[in-house]
């Protein structure tokens, strides 16, 4: 379509070249905007989803039905809107895509060209902590490490030294001395908290902004988050030394794109070493977490390819991993129990009463390592079951970390506790290992992948014009075949451009559809339902013999020390019943007989 065309097609220009006005349709002057009992609440739906905030409301089964045919059977209506829900969710996931493929932190995640580059960055990370945890763990320093809670002042000093040795790899000696003046500059940062950073502005675009102070070191910029309207948050972090007040006063006049930042100053963490219950230096507690342990290495060891002698076990369906932390595990991993003593002795199922926690250290020196090889190198926290992705561009590149409660004289745990206590571990770990498979095909099927060969096909087809008499016309470069069939071929020899852009964009969209944690609009909350008021039925004299005439004349009658109701009250006024002009007080008291003797009348 031509230009001038568009333009007529859309109301800039008539038929013959004038610009007019589009006329002005304007609402009743009885129109209340605040009234909306006439408006179709679908369009809510509507407004919302185009401000990015609900995805639209999917038809109940009952409302399914109503647009179906009066002869349709139970077993149809099922299928039928089964497909429904499928295609509904498949519209809304493509609409989202759609919506946000133009955007950094989308492509940064699921497009090839900046996923490859973003995951050689990762990957070249966590293999530098995995060479400074080597150093450590080759020296003996892990070993002396326990991770409780009266250690924490030594725990967070090899944190230190981790940290510092990311930051200087060539500086000397493994461990720094706890009054060192180099701890606080090499470890600690100074921070600004970007609480409102609008998706369409780019890293490049902040980085040229905070180059120009000094002091700066990186920029970590979160995935949007529909709670914010799908702004991002950022974390800009500075030496220790820089003049953090001043750069965040001068970063409050700074917009881009039109779009403040929401500078602010980012405290230090108020507690960095933190603690689970007690409970967990149960031995029965402590062989669950080092079995969740080894699962998460193994699986993470052989995504980042780590230790490339790493072998599948064909027999366990697993991968393992040559992690020398991991060797003689299973030793560690087997649980042992006197069955069959406690059941000679008849106490086997008198377990529920309070004991003292079962430690044993040296299973819990086995666990330590493990999960200290987590935290360090793969920033992994297992006792909180979070996996801290971004920590390397965060003001702390190691921060918090949850240890156990020591152990005190006195502390009493119970099987139920401890029982609900794995259970509880088990499904928050699963949860998160869950995210981390790769769909099966069932399941992407499910979803509505694209295909390649249907969108080189839809390319091809959108790029040939039909001119008659079997000639076409390719509208990518000008040339003119007799045969559709020869512009197809030609498209996808001569135009190789275009066709590998069509190719990456299905893996951009397969890419973003088989992550189980994609991004997506929430639903709208439901609104609960106001309670409907009871009628109270009025009391009926007649129904009631045993009173007293007394009792029923005056059963109405206010007290006398309260004050008289107004007029509107007084004549039963109810809203759209009638108009009353005067809502003052009425001046007269209501009259009392409660001082009358009334059995003389009726004597």
């Amino acid at each position: 379509m031509s230009y001038d065309g568009y333009k007529r097609s859309y109301g800039y220009e008539d038929g013959h070249g004038e610009r007019y006005k589009r006329p002005r349709i304007a609402p009743p002057r009885d129109f209340d905007p605040d009234v909306k009992e006439f408006e179709d609440p679908s369009l809510e739906n509507e407004r919302t989803a185009a401000r990015g905030e609900y995805r639209p409301a999917m038809m109940s089964f009952k409302a399914f039905l109503t647009e179906q045919d009066d002869s349709i059977t139970d077993d149809e209506a099922l299928i039928k809107f089964a497909e429904y829900k499928k295609e509904f969710n498949r519209q809304q996931i493509n609409e989202f895509f759609v919506a946000h493929k133009e955007e950094e932190w989308m492509r940064d995640k699921y497009h090839p060209d900046h996923l490859e580059t973003s995951s050689a960055s990762t990957k070249n990370s966590i293999q530098n902590r995995l060479k400074v945890f080597m150093n450590f763990y080759n020296e003996g320093i892990i070993d002396d490490i326990t991770l409780q809670s009266d250690n924490a002042q030594k725990i967070e000093l090899l944190l230190d030294s981790f940290v510092a040795h990311l930051e200087d790899p060539d500086r000397e000696g493994l461990l720094l001395e706890p009054d060192d003046p180099l701890r606080e500059n090499l470890c600690k940062t100074r921070s600004i908290y970007f609480n409102s950073v609008h998706p369409e502005i780019k890293r490049e675009e902040l980085l040229s902004v905070l180059n120009k102070y000094p002091g700066y070191l990186r920029l970590c910029l979160s995935d949007p988050s529909p709670d914010t309207k799908w702004k991002r948050r950022g974390w800009a972090s500075f030496k220790r030394d820089a003049k953090i007040k001043e750069i965040c006063f001068n970063l409050s006049n700074v917009r881009l794109k039109e779009s403040e930042m929401g500078p602010l100053l980012n405290k230090d963490l108020s507690r960095r070493i933190r603690t689970v219950d007690v409970m967990c230096n149960d031995k029965t507690v402590l062989r669950t977490c080092l079995q969740a342990a080894n699962q998460i290495i193994n699986k993470l060891d052989a995504k980042w390819g780590l230790f490339p002698e790493t072998k599948p076990n064909e027999i366990l369906g697993i991968t393992k991993s040559a992690n020398p932390l991991l060797v003689n595990i299973a030793e560690y991993l087997v649980e042992e129990m006197s069955a069959e003593e406690e059941e000679l002795l008849g106490c086997a199922d008198n377990n529920s009463g309070d004991r003292s926690p079962d430690y044993d250290s040296e299973l819990a020196l086995v666990l330590d390592r493990l999960v200290l090889y987590l935290r360090l190198v793969h920033s992994l926290d297992l006792y909180n079951y979070a996996h801290y992705i971004t920590e390397e561009e965060m003001p702390n590149r190691c921060g918090i970390f949850h240890v156990r409660e020591a152990m005190k004289s006195g502390a009493t745990v119970t099987e139920n506790k401890i029982t609900d206590y794995k259970d509880k571990f088990c499904k928050k770990i699963k949860e998160m290992t869950e995210s981390w498979k790769e769909m099966s095909q069932d399941e992407m099927h499910e979803l509505g992948p694209k295909s390649e060969e249907d969108a080189i096909d839809m390319f091809s087809q959108t790029n040939i014009q039909e001119l008659g008499n079997n000639k076409h016309l390719c509208s990518l470069c000008g040339k003119k075949f007799k045969g559709v069939e020869f512009a197809k071929k030609h498209i996808i020899n001569k135009h190789e451009d275009g066709i590998m852009a069509v190719k990456k964009e299905v893996v951009y969209y397969n890419n973003y559809i088989k992550d189980r944690k994609r991004p997506a609009l929430p639903e709208r909350p439901k609104t609960p339902a106001k309670p409907t008021a009871r009628p109270v039925a009025a009391p009926i004299a007649a129904a009631m013999p045993h009173r007293s005439v007394f009792s029923r004349l005056t059963e109405n009658v206010p007290d006398r020390h309260i004050r008289s109701t107004n007029v509107r009250d007084r004549l039963g006024y109810k809203k759209g019943n009638i108009a009353v002009t005067s809502d003052v007080k009425d001046p007269r008291s209501v009259v009392d007989y409660s001082d009358v003797e009334f059995s003389d009348i009726f004597d």
